[in-house]
């Protein structure tokens, strides 16, 4: 038994260092390179998906190794940063800064720590109810990402986000940067999906922050930023 574990081990170990090097002669290639990391099975045309196994965004060799000769024009992160601990998520921009190209975008979505509905923020929040959610470490909001913008030297662009009043923001933004498929504009999940959990998240919000989910049409969305770097 220990046998078959020590080769599975070696097994996976060896195909990871497989696709890091394909990962890296792909990077080379690319006019523009693009990635998504913890990705997940997502997969957009034109750019590069990366899971945490080959490509950690906290540490700083993988970014020596696979950007060292070629610079990065977006990072695009879609519910991954609550996955890590706020620490960890300044010591990511601080690191992507040096490998960014000026104007560098780097796309953050993560759960919206504002959001008015208590039912949804019990769902999202640290270490919440909903499958995915146990291992959340930090529940952001707006004002979070300003602060930290200010402080790693980001420009910071907002997109989408509920103010500390509980009302939602919006901009007429594109996917130029990053397809985000937890936004107003693409949301499909647990709201849309069961009227029971619709009328749920309705319930727990104040009331006078209703009519807002039916002017945008919306239901869940995330705190969605771009942060640019504008450094040479």
């Amino acid at each position: 038994m220990q046998l078959y574990s020590k080769l599975f081990g070696f097994i996976k170990n060896f195909l990871v260092l497989l696709k890091r090097r394909w990962l890296k002669i792909k990077i080379n290639r690319m006019k523009d390179v693009k990635i998504i990391a913890g990705a997940g099975n997502v997969k957009i045309p034109s750019w590069i998906s990366t899971n945490k196994e080959e490509f950690d965004i906290t540490n700083e060799s993988d970014f020596l190794y696979y950007f060292s000769n070629k610079k990065i024009s977006n990072i695009l992160l879609e519910h991954v940063i609550e996955h890590i601990s706020y620490e960890e998520f300044l010591k990511f921009l601080k690191i992507a800064k040096k490998y960014l190209k000026k104007g560098g975008v780097i796309r953050i979505a993560v759960p919206d720590k504002y959001h008015p509905s208590e039912y949804v923020r019990q769902l999202t929040g640290v270490n919440g109810l909903e499958p995915g959610a146990e291992d959340h470490k930090y529940f952001y909001s707006i004002d979070d990402l300003e602060e930290i913008a200010a402080k790693t030297g980001y420009r910071l662009v907002k997109l989408e986000y509920f103010d500390a009043d509980g009302y939602f923001h919006t901009t007429d933004f594109d996917f130029s940067n990053g397809y985000v498929f937890r936004c107003s504009k693409n949301y499909k999940g647990r709201f849309t999906n069961s009227v029971d959990e619709y009328i749920k998240m309705l319930a727990s919000t104040p009331e006078h922050l209703r009519s807002q989910f039916l002017i945008y049409k919306i239901s869940y969305t995330s705190l969605l930023v771009d942060l640019i770097n504008e450094d040479e």
